[in-house]
């Protein structure tokens, strides 16, 4: 799938609220399962907030286009939770949300213009849980796929991430390595 993508991002503690622009580019490959996919928010206003995040299996990487540099994280045994948070509302069955979630509908809102359902959903184990408390989702009333998603991080933290999708296409042309982010010659690794 493709999308412009709106990602507002609240710290509590520092009362800060911090919007970003970009696309979404993701594929979950046939063969193996796992979720290719970059995000990217190279064109911010604030030059120091251009970044590029791809997510490569068990490795994550943020590109820094403007110091040239880059940085790789391995998730390891995490890829699993990362596949599925990156699935989350687009290509998940409900079958597999159920496993993981415990789901309720909380009823109709119009967003952006769009009649939705609301979807809450509480991550079923421990581990999740210490690190998300709970997502809600907008699901249009004329497709499957959510429109907005928010993640609340467990109290008392407070903080959270709304992502926003607009211009979605659920079969973009991807062309073959297309999504094997290799940062640009001379680019360095940084620690």
């Amino acid at each position: 799938m493709s999308a412009n993508v709106r990602m507002t991002t609240y710290v509590s503690v520092i009362s800060d609220k911090t919007v970003e622009d970009g696309t979404l580019l993701m594929q979950r490959l046939k063969k193996n399962g796992t979720v290719r996919a970059i995000l990217d928010f190279s064109h911010q206003k604030e030059a120091s907030a251009n970044r590029l995040i791809a997510f490569l299996g068990n490795i994550i990487r943020i590109y820094y286009p403007n110091a040239n540099t880059y940085q790789d994280y391995d998730v390891g045994k995490n890829s699993d939770a990362l596949n599925q948070f990156l699935l989350l509302g687009f290509g998940s069955s409900g079958k597999e949300l159920a496993q993981g979630y415990d789901i309720s509908a909380t009823g109709t809102e119009t967003l952006g213009g769009q009649d939705t359902t609301k979807l809450v959903l509480v991550p079923k184990t421990a581990s999740v849980k210490e690190k998300l408390a709970k997502i809600e989702m907008w699901i249009p009333a004329n497709s499957a796929y959510p429109i907005q998603q928010e993640f609340y991080e467990p109290p008392p933290s407070g903080n959270y991430r709304i992502v926003t999708y607009s211009e979605m296409n659920l079969k973009p042309a991807i062309k073959g390595k297309q999504l094997d982010f290799k940062p640009p010659a001379g680019a360095t690794k940084s620690s």
